[in-house]
């Protein structure tokens, strides 16, 4: 094997573990970007159902029976 073969197979090899830390980069940004929507989704569901809840009830300890809120807000 000549040198320049032989330089050949050490830039492949370093291209290599280049492409394999650019992959990792980007899968850890990737799973960063879910956790964080993920933990966004999970804060904005709650305070959705504590809006439905406040307004179910108007201020009383339990909400009146069979409002539907759930259903018409699904609906709308």
């Amino acid at each position: 094997m000549n040198m320049q073969q032989n330089k050949k197979i050490v830039n492949l090899n370093e291209y290599g573990k280049l492409i394999d830390s650019i992959g990792k980069l980007l899968e850890d940004a990737r799973k960063g970007v879910a956790k964080t929507v993920n933990t966004i989704l999970v804060e904005t569901y709650w305070k959705i159902g504590k809006r439905s809840v406040g307004y179910e009830q108007k201020g009383n300890q339990k909400a009146e029976y069979g409002t539907e809120l759930l259903a018409r807000l699904s609906r709308d």
